[in-house]
């Protein structure tokens, strides 16, 4: 017969469940400060992106966009934000991870400064999400509006193929 040990048991989930917190919590943080695609495909795009329809849409139009010197000067301040956000996003999940090894290294780990670790790592990570956005929104902000049309069009044709997908994945479920 198998002995069931339960404080045994507890620990396990205990240490599974604050694993999943301070490495999967920071999933969607890693996701979204993920490098810019080199392709147009729309799935690849949203992912890269993390789901931001505006970022993905004027990084696939650029070229046709023909941006002005000073658009472009602020496109660049935005590019260079949004990898300085990415390096920033990756310290934010590495000291996470090291915190979370730290932990476990020890008899009784302390889940709660684990748990508070990686919900400060995913706050900081959402005010540099928020601040990108904002970057890419001042770049929209400055397009012509023939320009922002294009825009338009581009996350229109988008939300169409997310329904298709949608619909799609709803026929197979």
């Amino acid at each position: 017969m198998i002995a069931f040990d339960a404080g045994k048991t507890s620990r396990a989930a205990l240490l599974a469940a604050a694993f999943a917190l301070a490495v999967g919590g920071n999933a969607a943080l890693a996701q979204a400060n993920a490098p810019a695609p080199e392709t147009t495909h729309a799935m690849h795009a949203r992912s890269a992106h993390g789901g931001d329809p505006l970022m993905g849409a004027l990084l696939r139009l650029h070229t046709q966009l023909a941006l002005n010197s000073s658009q472009q000067v602020q496109w660049d301040n935005a590019v260079a934000q949004s990898k300085d956000a990415r390096a920033q996003a990756a310290s934010l999940r590495q000291n996470a991870k090291a915190a979370y090894d730290a932990e476990l290294a020890k008899d009784q780990p302390d889940l709660a400064a684990v748990a508070a670790t990686a919900d400060a790592a995913r706050s900081q990570g959402g005010e540099l999400q928020r601040s990108v956005r904002n970057a890419w929104l001042g770049v929209y902000a400055n397009l012509a509006p023939g320009q922002k049309m294009m825009v338009r069009d581009a996350l229109r044709e988008r939300a169409a193929d997310m329904a298709d997908i949608r619909a799609a994945h709803h026929k197979r479920g």
